[in-house]
């Protein structure tokens, strides 16, 4: 795709997408920079994809990127400067510190550190449950990954809802019984 065709589609579907962004998570700012990772993943699939279809992927992925910002526990919400002293109670430099979502504050290395070790562990996670069961894995990766409908999901295997639904309660017993103390002392 040329840089020319990316900015018209860009400039057509812009509000479009930030709208719908918005609609999720009724904040201005957090909506640009939800819009623009839409925008990004748009220009890797474009070539991909009949221009017909530009209009309904960026409406879809821009409210599945939405809604995954949201599910983010550990979500960034702000981030400030505060000057730190020495022994001597000197000024040394500002220290970036961030506000989660329980209005906890830690400094921006730790928030990089605990995001590093909760990837590994997930990374982890996803690499035991495909040994264990590649369906679990699959509805795993297409429920909460790809934030697809029980309905999809279950149709590609070809078993019923109820079926999915005690599948992924298995999937849950399993996931509590061997991650969640690694998840809960990280």
């Amino acid at each position: 795709m040329t840089e020319e065709k990316f900015h018209e589609i860009y400039h057509q579907y812009y509000q479009l997408v930030k709208k719908v962004v918005y609609n999720v998570l009724r904040d201005e700012g957090f909506s640009e920079d939800v819009c623009q990772e839409v925008f990004l993943a748009f220009l890797d699939k474009a070539d991909t994809m009949e221009a017909k279809y530009y209009k309904q992927w960026l409406l879809v992925n821009g409210k599945r990127k939405a809604i995954d910002f949201c599910r983010k526990s550990y979500q960034v919400h702000e981030t400030t400067a505060v000057p730190s002293q020495d022994e001597n109670g000197l000024q040394i430099e500002n220290v970036p510190w961030i506000s989660d979502r329980n209005g906890m504050y830690k400094s921006a290395e730790d928030e990089v550190t605990h995001r590093m070790a909760l990837n590994e562990l997930t990374g982890r996670l996803f690499e035991d449950l495909a040994k264990k069961n590649s369906t679990w894995y699959e509805i795993v990766m297409r429920m909460n990954v790809e934030g697809e409908s029980a309905e999809e999901t279950a149709r590609s295997p070809g078993i019923s809802i109820e079926s999915l639904r005690a599948k992924r309660h298995r999937i849950k017993v399993w996931i509590n019984k061997y991650y969640r103390e690694q998840f809960e002392n990280l």
